[in-house]
């Protein structure tokens, strides 16, 4: 086994790989795939999950007709569906697209960037001029739309009405605001949701400082209510370019996100609004909703063997301090916050068999969703056995949560450098580094972690535990066996550093230890498995399903190489 270099050079024994893989149905739309038809920087040399059913080529050997050199969204879109910006499944034939620049995918056909007033226009919404305070200009103010939907939907008065009592939660909202808010977002939907289909490689032009912002590239897309829209995608590669500030101008506020109430029905607090005595879940103590957001940098949803490799993504200049929350007390706390961006790479529903390698996830909340939802289902093919995913030497810097959280999948994180911030002060304040949530299967090994904090002791910050029995029963109803159903979790060589101030503390720590005390913490909680990879019956490790190598982290000397290796070669630019 060999550590990866990163350098463009072809392998013999890589370019034949790569021939073998290519379908014989592209004869006649693409030429072999060696080091003369591949892309610069190189398609090849994915590893981990992506390359466990052969080799990843994305578009190399594309034919010189679908080599492109974008500047603009709609050069993107032409180049990606072929020539027909309006077909909703995109171009599998292979091709190599350069990103030149900056792209931004909110603009119209002639490149003008589209403000919210323009998707309001698109809705024949009247109701309003603006879409903030005409005054204000901002969501402080309360004229415009943004400030009617504030009020028409404020959590404390929205509570003057009974729960739902299907949870024991506040009523989804309805009315003409939410109404006219989803239709906005459907507009800006079809705008900035871009989508990208098999056997591509996208990658940025060196030299260009090439860009991605303001939009979503989606990988596949498997929704059971929208047949007609569903296609599977594979062979894809995205290198080398930044992306940012995926902007959702229309979050929603979600009533029943997070929520909990105590019922004492006592001194008027009760499930059943009364308006005549005064009473109902207004004056009981209440806390959650959240905002939501639609668009996440890179959705891989529908689509296998990707290589998303060497890229930036970040939420600036529009970071999430810019938009604190906007209701009263108890609605008011920092997860309340008004949030316009969702993941920076989520791999859901029939996403698979990706890997993550040398990228840098920086200044965002939640950064990689695996598994967006708890309910298997043998029928779609989501539960145990998907959302197989590779993660390493990868750097998260300034990141909140979900680093990553993990459903189902087999996941497996190595040699990764995490330099976080548990601060009150700080902008993007550390939540839950790892998560294993239901029936996850979570790898990780030699992961160096930088904590800035007030606390010596940061392991209840790295490990959390989200899977319960209930999920896991639902997940054996859906056909799957017991064992696929179970959430398993190991952690070796992971290295805190905590700092504060003047002090530094380096610890070896045992992150399972961590999550099992959380594990035990609640009846309701599934049982958590160790994946000890010297237990010959062990449920997965790693090594069962590909080759790899560890860098070591035994020592200051060696934690201080992985940090330089990592911070020096991951990220856009980099190639």
């Amino acid at each position: 086994m060999k550590i990866r270099i990163r350098n463009e050079w072809l392998p013999l024994a890589l370019a034949a790989a790569a021939l073998l893989a290519a379908p014989t149905t592209q004869a006649q739309t693409s030429r072999p795939c060696n080091a003369w038809t591949n892309s610069k920087p190189s398609s090849l040399g994915a590893d981990g999950w992506a390359a466990v059913d052969g080799a990843v080529t994305g578009g190399c050997g594309a034919m010189p007709a679908k080599i492109y050199n974008v500047f603009n969204r709609s050069q993107l879109v032409n180049a990606l569906t072929g020539g027909n910006p309006s077909a909703i499944i995109p171009d599998p034939t292979p091709k190599i697209i350069y990103i030149n620049g900056t792209i931004d995918l909110n603009v119209d056909n002639n490149n003008v960037p589209l403000r919210e007033e323009d998707y309001m226009a698109r809705c024949n919404y009247t109701g309003h001029a603006t879409f903030y305070d005409p005054v204000t200009g901002d969501q402080t103010g309360n004229g415009g739309f943004f400030g009617a939907y504030k009020t028409a939907y404020d959590p404390n008065t929205w509570l003057m009405q009974s729960l739902d009592p299907a949870d024991n939660r506040p009523p989804v909202l309805t009315g003409p605001l939410e109404d006219a808010r989803m239709c906005f977002t459907e507009e800006q939907m079809k705008r900035v949701l871009i989508r990208v289909g098999s056997n591509t490689s996208l990658i940025g032009k060196s030299g260009t400082n090439p860009k991605i912002i303001n939009g979503n590239l989606q990988l596949g897309y498997l929704r059971t209510a929208n047949l007609g829209q569903n296609y599977e995608a594979e062979n894809i590669v995205i290198r080398n370019i930044t992306f940012a500030d995926s902007f959702d101008m229309f979050p929603g506020w979600d009533p029943k996100d997070s929520f909990s109430i105590t019922i004492t029905n006592t001194n008027g607090c009760q499930a059943t609004y009364d308006a005549a005595n005064n009473a109902g879940p207004h004056r009981c103590v209440a806390r959650g909703g959240r905002w939501n957001s639609e668009y996440d940098n890179i959705s891989v949803e529908n689509a296998e063997r990707v290589w998303i490799d060497g890229n930036t993504f970040t939420d600036e200049p529009r970071t999430d301090k810019l938009y604190p929350p906007v209701f009263a007390a108890p609605f008011n706390e920092a997860t309340q916050k008004v949030q316009h961006h969702d993941g920076q790479v989520d791999v859901t529903v029939g996403g698979t068999k990706v890997t993550m390698s040398y990228n840098v996830f920086r200044t965002h909340d939640k950064t990689n969703l695996l598994g967006g939802s708890d309910t298997a289902s043998a029928q779609t093919g989501y539960g145990p056995g998907k959302i197989d995913v590779t993660f390493h030497h990868n750097y998260w810097l300034n990141t909140v949560q979900r680093m990553p959280r993990v459903r189902f999948g087999r996941v497996h994180v190595y040699n990764n450098f995490y330099d976080l911030d548990w601060r009150s002060s700080a902008d993007y304040r550390l939540g839950e580094t790892w998560t294993v949530g239901t029936a996850a299967k979570l790898f990780a090994e030699n992961n160096v972690l930088d904590v800035r904090n007030t606390s010596l002791v940061a392991s209840s910050k790295i490990g959390g535990y989200s899977s319960s029995t209930s999920n896991r029963n639902r997940c054996t109803a859906a056909g799957f066996t017991l064992a696929e159903c179970g959430t398993y979790f190991y952690d070796a060589g992971t290295i805190v550093t905590t700092i504060n101030g003047a002090t530094v503390t380096t610890q070896l720590q045992d992150i399972y230890a961590a999550v099992l005390v959380k594990q035990q913490s609640s009846s309701s909680n599934a049982p958590l498995t160790k994946l000890d990879p010297n237990d010959p019956a062990v449920f997965w490790k790693p090594s069962l399903s590909y080759a790899y190598s560890l860098l070591p982290v035994s020592t200051a000397a060696e934690q201080a190489a992985l940090r330089s290796f990592v911070v020096s070669k991951a990220g856009a630019g980099k190639l």
